[in-house]
């Protein structure tokens, strides 16, 4: 081989190297650029008459936490569209709320207020913001209450059956509102006619096979339209951290909702009325207004908006990082002292309802503070702070 020839042989040699690098580089930015848009997973439509079945879709994931958003992220990611179930979490604001309903339901009398967490009324709130990052249009198609109270069944055939029979023709799962979110897949003969993926009992983890729907009919379902361009990611942080803040300071419901119902500051005060309303009359054998699934939801919410906030936090330079970063740090401070808290059912321990009580009023002042961070981060971005 001459020294010419060797030359050329390097040089050439050089360039493939070049090449072999440059695309590497093209397929890291692919890879990036679609993070949270992937392929779809594909669905088929099975149908027999009346019954529908849509075949290839996966349970969603085991892990305990909010069933609404454990199932939007699962059919969110069938659609193509993987929203982590944090993400859902901070987007919807199920994070950040506190459910409060004081017309109840009750039990013994009393309000209970074990089962305010499991509602689906925060979760519905976020749906715009939701659909924003999603780029999906995710609608809530409720019964009429009253006609729903009198006949179930009927009321379900008239408004639900219908767009459940063309979300399933379309080859989308819908989310049904019952106890816990369930996902439907499918439907038949039977009552009620719907069949998909559920929680295992009171639980708040999906089963991993598909099960018909239990404890009656749904009174209403979130169905996903149509797609439409997702905003951008500034857009998106604008609108969710002021959904946060409005949720905080009363402002999220609509003036249609019940005035019983709170999402924030009044939840605290409300709340912690009737922890001392218990404490004043001494009677402390009544374990509703601090029953466990209380602490349980907040830890799994408030774990959520930790990591949803330095997330966000990552994406920013400056004052808008340090608030948001500052806030997280608030939130994870009232998570340690929720997680350090009683789970008083069975019986209390180590100080009680007053012990209790006094954490209580702790996370409430520390969520205010990390309220007070977010609405520091808005004016900043709203003063139009770069994205990095």
């Amino acid at each position: 081989m001459t020294a010419r020839s060797s030359t050329l042989l390097i040089a050439a040699l050089g360039n493939c190297c070049a090449l072999s690098i440059a695309l590497m580089c093209m397929a890291a930015f692919a890879t990036l650029a679609l993070a949270g848009d992937g392929e779809a997973t594909p669905l088929t439509v099975r149908q027999d008459g009346d019954h529908l079945q849509l075949e290839g879709m996966p349970a969603p994931a085991e892990d305990k936490g909010n069933t609404y958003a454990r199932g939007m992220a699962a059919i969110l990611s069938n659609l193509g569209q993987d929203v982590s179930y944090d993400r859902i979490m901070g987007l919807s604001g199920v994070a950040f709320i506190l459910q409060v309903d004081t017309s109840g339901p009750t039990i013994d009398g009393g309000l209970d207020c074990a089962w305010w967490p499991n509602d689906a009324w925060g979760f519905t709130l976020g749906l715009p913001v939701l659909s924003k990052a999603a780029g999906w249009d995710i609608r809530h198609v409720q019964c009429n209450k009253e006609s729903f109270a009198a006949d179930p069944a009927t009321e379900y055939a008239r408004t639900l059956a219908p767009v459940v029979a063309e979300s399933l023709k379309a080859n989308k799962p819908l989310l049904a509102e019952t106890n816990h979110g369930f996902v439907v897949t499918g439907t038949d003969g039977g009552t009620p006619p719907l069949l998909g993926y559920g929680t295992r009992g009171k639980s708040t983890q999906f089963s991993r096979n598909t099960m018909r729907l239990r404890g009656g009919y749904p009174c209403s379902m979130y169905v996903i339209g149509k797609k439409a361009p997702a905003a951008s990611p500034k857009e998106i942080d604008l609108a969710s951290l002021r959904h946060i803040v409005a949720l905080f300071n009363e402002q999220a419901l609509p003036a249609d909702a019940p005035r019983t119902r709170h999402s924030g500051k009044q939840a605290w005060a409300d709340w912690l009325a009737l922890l001392k309303k218990a404490l004043a009359e001494g009677d402390h054998s009544n374990y509703s207004a601090w029953d466990n699934n209380m602490l349980i939801h907040l830890c799994y919410n408030r774990r959520c908006a930790v990591a949803y906030l330095r997330e966000m936090a990552g994406r920013y330079d400056g004052e808008t990082a340090k608030y948001l970063t500052d806030a997280a740090d608030l939130y994870q401070q009232g998570l340690k002292e929720l997680m350090a808290g009683e789970m008083p059912h069975p019986g209390p321990t180590k100080g009680g309802l007053p012990a209790y009580t006094a954490m209580v009023e702790r996370v409430a002042s520390l969520e205010a503070q990390a309220v007070a961070h977010i609405e520091k981060a808005l004016c900043v971005m709203d003063g139009k702070e770069r994205v990095k």
